[in-house]
């Protein structure tokens, strides 16, 4: 090869490394605009999440004392309430049977409607919460507080698109064995269901800045030891659940940076405390979940008490929850 074609060879090459470096760059701008409008587009969304409407639906449900089989009319409001909301949004709620042995002829059931997803219609992340109560309390906190983040998220949710399909589960029973969670969840197994995970909100309303107002079934330095002030989301879930724990992590630093949140990922199962909800089913099936939780007794004076009401709860607190629950659906 002469001078001259050796020039034109490197001249065409540098030329070709020119514009490979270019096309990556422009590659890279246009993936990382296309992030942020994504961005953009989902905190748009979840900034629809309402702390009023969220509290609405919490004094409708607690509305007529406590909700469990020694108090049909409550129990049964709600499921109509949640039934007539969910249809007023476009969705189909449909309901499955539990238990027959209410003293009122009909049936317990869990009310459940699906979203499709557009990417993978076939596949689901449900999203739960029981709406029942225990006999001596209204219940806001524990559970009608994530009754109605669940609500609010589906309204929410029910105009937007979302890769997966959602699931809106709605348990009855949490408070007499699981029964609604654990009939549902046989019901997933029968059907082959395409599961993805579940996230169950358990007890999501209640935070105070108090110093010492947080309790905790154990401390265990560099492993788990929560925070002292009971201000914060506790992310619970068992090692199989870890990934599903790790998007709900990411998704409220990135979109809810406010919300404190304590982290018992992968690791929630070796507390027999963690083990009280909605989420064990999923857990002894296999499937993946995690508890998303203001710890309940470990913070909230009025767990299982008359004074389980409204008022007591704090409604932004709430909001961030559902908005950084609505940001992992929608990505």
């Amino acid at each position: 090869m002469t001078s001259e074609g050796r020039n034109r060879a490197g001249h065409h090459g540098a030329e070709m490394c020119r514009r490979l470096l270019l096309s990556a760059l422009a590659f890279l701008c246009l993936a990382g605009c296309g992030n942020g409008e994504r961005q953009a587009a989902v905190a748009a969304r979840i900034g629809q999440i309402d702390a009023a409407r969220l509290r609405a639906h919490v004094e409708s449900l607690t509305s007529g004392g406590p909700r469990s089989p020694h108090n049909l009319p409550a129990l049964r409001h709600a499921e109509r309430y949640i039934e007539s909301r969910l249809a007023s949004w476009g969705y189909r709620p449909r309901t499955e049977i539990v238990r027959t042995d209410a003293a009122d002829g009909a049936p317990f059931v869990n009310v459940v409607a699906e979203h499709r997803g557009s990417r993978e219609p076939t596949r689901f992340v449900e999203l739960g919460a029981h709406y029942d109560s225990v006999d001596d309390s209204p219940g806001a906190d524990d559970n009608a507080s994530g009754v109605a983040a669940v609500l609010e998220i589906a309204r929410v949710l029910a105009t937007a698109e979302t890769p997966l399909g959602v699931r809106f589960c709605l348990f009855t029973l949490e408070e007499d064995g699981r029964d609604g969670s654990r009939a549902h969840v046989r019901s997933i197994r029968e059907r082959k269901d395409r599961l993805e995970g579940a996230l169950v909100f358990e007890m999501i309303g209640y935070a105070t800045d108090a110093a010492d107002s947080q309790a905790t079934p154990a401390r265990i330095p560099l492993l788990f030891s929560p925070p002292r002030t009971g201000n914060f989301v506790a992310v619970v879930g068992n090692l199989r659940s870890g990934g599903l724990g790790n998007r709900f992590e990411r998704a409220a630093e990135l979109y809810v940076p406010e919300l404190p949140l304590f982290s018992a990922n992968r690791i929630g199962a070796w507390f027999r405390d963690a083990l009280r909800s909605d989420h064990k089913p999923y857990w002894d099936a296999g499937y993946r979940a995690i508890m998303l939780t203001d710890t309940a007794d470990f913070r909230n004076p009025n767990y299982h008490q008359p004074s389980d009401v409204a008022d007591t709860l704090d409604y932004g607190f709430l909001q961030g929850i559902a908005r950084a629950t609505a940001a992992v659906l929608l990505q």
